[in-house]
């Protein structure tokens, strides 16, 4: 069995994307970011620096497979990107250094790596957690990274560990970034992904955590659609 996700394509509308592992979850997020993207810069004939999207993971292990991907997306391509977390080197030379000791490889030109350059050039697309996503919030040096931010799109993967004191602290976060980080009267489109937010008989429900986690309505749930392949003889 494979499975075909239905993919969000520019909607704006705060969305849910609740299907089994390896069923292209990332896709649904990553590919409505990319053609945002390259929309602005095919109207403005180039890209500024800024973030426009934070994807917020639970755990460094998950950034480490995201970085993977995203190198792969983004090889010849003006669109930036950097993970920031606590692993995160300050200086270039440190950073390089820990890159390729842990991909076996170099930064691509359109990478940060290092705290320093995510500093003086913010990356189009940052990678965090939202322990250090926090520390980024109130930190004099870290809310460089948030110059001339225009942020687009709020991504929160494995949603369903926001719950108890984490989701009230999480939730917290995502309000105080979002008055920080967006012009009054708008907002980011928030996508939540996860495998284990329950089934269409908890539709009400996913939908009432998404709201109470974000502030916002949430609009759609994006299930896959299992497809059976015949078995040659």
């Amino acid at each position: 069995t494979s499975y075909q996700p239905f993919t969000i394509m520019g909607t704006g509308d705060n969305i849910i994307v609740t299907t089994g592992t390896g069923s292209g979850k990332t896709e649904c997020f990553l590919l409505p970011i990319v053609n945002t993207l390259l929309k602005e810069q095919e109207v403005a004939r180039r890209l500024d620096d800024g973030v426009r999207a934070i994807v917020i993971y639970p755990m460094n292990a998950l950034i480490n497979d995201q970085v993977k991907r995203l190198r792969a997306i983004f090889a010849d391509s003006d669109i930036t990107f950097g993970v920031y977390n606590g692993n995160t080197e300050q200086t270039e030379k440190a950073a390089r250094l820990m890159y390729r000791n842990t991909y076996k490889l170099e930064p691509m030109p359109n990478e940060r790596v290092s705290r320093d350059a995510m500093r003086e050039k913010p990356p189009h697309i940052l990678i965090t957690n939202y322990s250090i996503l926090e520390y980024m919030c109130i930190r004099p040096n870290d809310d460089a990274v948030f110059h001339n931010a225009k942020l687009r799109f709020v991504v929160l993967d494995e949603a369903h560990i926001y719950k108890g004191a984490t989701g009230i602290e999480a939730s917290m976060l995502v309000r105080r970034m979002e008055t920080k980080l967006t012009a009054k009267g708008h907002r980011p489109q928030y996508i939540l992904t996860s495998a284990t937010l329950g089934d269409e008989n908890s539709n009400p429900q996913i939908f009432a955590f998404g709201e109470k986690l974000c502030g916002h309505s949430f609009q759609s749930i994006v299930r896959s659609i299992p497809i059976i392949h015949a078995i040659p003889e």
